[in-house]
């Protein structure tokens, strides 16, 4: 594909991803309110729910709600031995409700996210709190109608498309969290602004060009089942769009694709891992390195940082150059890449926001690379193509 496709095709993605986000912004000051009240609350806890991409940025928020207010929040979910222990004695439909039920009495919000507005578990959830009458946040896809009336507010993004849903949720979520956490109120239109500029501040030509290469490096790693790795030593809202990213490169990149295999994706540490990364090497760096020392010439490599200069990060730029990797830099701040490798500047924004362009940008290289690969008639039309009604299709029992 050329240059221009990839460049035609991340414009009018970021111009979608922008105007759903003002549709939601348009309606905001409402959820800001069901945050702001649940935050100011003496003794109260917000809890909050979402599957595959959604998870990350319902963790997202409450990693913003954690760290500005120190607030009592759930990690969206259990972890993932607690929710494979669960699942295997309930059914997956009611294993959040089950989960919300515990202390559900001093719970002020709950927030859920789902494109589809629909997901059984996310809907046992809606109920068990209209029950209690705690206040829902429902962030949705489409119009919102598909979701049944909530005690609080359906806020929905206007488009069905999933990706781009999920790239307004957690624009305008990051937005209305920071605003009902700011300790002196501005004008809500102050960080909507801030928010816009930053999408329309991206260099759309740099990132088609980095698009272009990084499409070809995981295609080519996906074929020849080399290892892709996704890191961000410094953990917080990056590293969620990097589990995020590894996601969507594991499960989307390949959908519905005939004769290629889900490709061999490594991401940042468990919590096991980590753990004992601090508790026996008191260093971030120790873990990317760790990684990293698996990796074999051309695998590729996607480091995200929010200061490119810091050490942590210099630290993978090294191992993974060491190990003749493919490298790709998302950052905000700091230098670009020593060697070889490509890099792309993020607009300045704060480190919430990053994340969030982080992940429009994963997701365009998810629908570039999905399009390389099945090399269909119109590259175009794949790569405008909703992969949420693949990923429906891909649970019908034929398929497995």
């Amino acid at each position: 594909m050329t240059s221009a496709v990839y460049e035609d095709f991340a414009r009018a993605y970021l111009t979608e991803v922008a105007a759903a986000a003002r549709r939601m912004f348009a309606c905001g000051p409402e959820a800001v309110g069901l945050l702001r009240k649940a935050t100011v609350a003496e003794g109260t806890r917000v809890r909050a729910f979402g599957n595959g991409g959604s998870s990350a940025i319902v963790r997202s928020i409450l990693l913003q709600i954690h760290d500005h207010a120190g607030l009592p929040v759930n990690d969206a979910m259990m972890s993932p031995a607690a929710m494979a222990y669960g699942v295997q004695r309930q059914d997956y439909r009611t294993v959040f409700a089950h989960s919300l039920a515990r202390d559900i009495d001093q719970v002020g919000l709950v927030v859920v996210a789902s494109v589809s507005g629909r997901s059984a578990n996310i809907l046992e959830v809606v109920r068990l709190c209209g029950s209690h009458r705690v206040p829902v946040l429902a962030v949705v896809g489409g119009d919102g109608t598909q979701m049944e009336p909530v005690d609080g507010m359906v806020w929905a993004t206007g488009t069905a498309d999933q990706q781009i849903s999920e790239d307004a949720m957690l624009t305008a979520l990051t937005w209305a969290t920071a605003s009902a956490l700011a300790p002196h109120e501005e004008p809500p239109a102050a960080g909507q602004e801030r928010a816009l500029h930053a999408l329309a501040a991206i260099d759309v030509p740099l990132l088609a060009g980095f698009l272009r290469e990084a499409t070809e490096a995981v295609a080519d790693a996906i074929r020849s089942r080399r290892r892709i790795y996704v890191l961000c030593p410094d953990g917080g809202p990056l590293a969620l769009a990097g589990e995020h990213f590894a996601h969507n490169l594991s499960w989307d990149a390949p959908l519905g694709v005939e004769d290629v295999r889900p490709p061999l994706v490594v991401c940042d540490p468990s919590l096991a891992d980590m753990s004992a990364i601090y508790n026996d090497h008191p260093d971030p760096a120790h873990g990317a390195r760790h990684r990293l020392s698996s990796a074999q010439p051309q695998d590729v490599v996607f480091l995200l940082a929010y200061d490119s200069a810091d050490r942590t990060s210099q630290e993978a730029v090294r191992a993974a150059a060491a190990a003749g990797t493919r490298l790709f830099l998302l950052h905000r701040d700091g230098p670009a890449l020593p060697g070889p490798g490509q890099a792309f500047t993020l607009p300045q924004a704060d480190d919430f926001t990053q994340a969030a362009l982080v992940q429009s940008a994963a997701h365009l290289l998810c629908r570039t690379t999905r399009a390389t690969l099945a090399a269909g008639p119109s590259p175009v039309d794949l790569m405008a193509q909703d992969l949420a009604p693949l990923r429906e299709l891909s649970n019908a029992p034929h398929s497995l």
